[in-house]
């Protein structure tokens, strides 16, 4: 298992309202000035699962990120692995990025086959990870042909759609 982690500077977007200037007060206030990035491969193996989910827990908790969002991240990246490891192909490469305001998970295999929802019948123990997935991210999909499959999780006001409010027992969508 191959882990690095960094932090990386980030340049005020484009389009910001200081006429050109360098002001990096008001440059902080748009946009962080740094961003934490964590990686590491593994091979296709159950038991990295829960080696992806404690290490990602010591990670995120050197960032210092709240407990809510952490834990969700947690949740996240154990769904997104164990997808990896079952249905793709190859070493599984976790990425997590976080900035001031969200967390982007990325999970990368060899495999092609997007990674899609289905439905999970009452009896069968699969077809629930990608719908935790959709609950607890602001946003999630797949990407680079199919190899890559991402969510961003909120880290300070908002939050995910199933978060925000209590939820209908009847709504289909979380």
């Amino acid at each position: 298992m191959r882990m690095t982690t960094h932090r990386t500077a980030t340049p005020p977007r484009p389009g910001g309202d200081d006429g050109g200037a360098h002001d990096v007060g008001a440059a902080t206030a748009r946009c962080p000035l740094t961003s934490h990035v964590f990686e590491m491969a593994m091979e296709p193996k159950d038991v990295h699962v829960a080696k992806a989910r404690r290490t990602t827990a010591t990670v995120l908790k050197q960032w210092s990120l709240p407990e809510a969002p952490a834990e969700d991240a947690r949740l996240v990246v154990s769904e997104l692995v164990f997808n990896a490891i079952i249905h793709g192909s190859g070493d599984v490469r976790l990425r997590l990025r976080h900035d001031d305001h969200e967390l982007r998970i990325r999970v990368t295999d060899d495999g092609t086959a997007p990674a899609r929802r289905r439905r999970a019948s009452a009896a069968g123990l699969g077809g629930r990870g990608l719908h935790l997935v959709a609950c607890l991210s602001l946003r999630w999909g797949v990407a680079d042909g199919g190899r890559t499959t991402y969510a961003v999780i909120p880290t300070l006001t908002e939050a995910p759609p199933c978060r925000r409010t209590m939820q209908s027992s009847t709504d289909p969508t979380c």
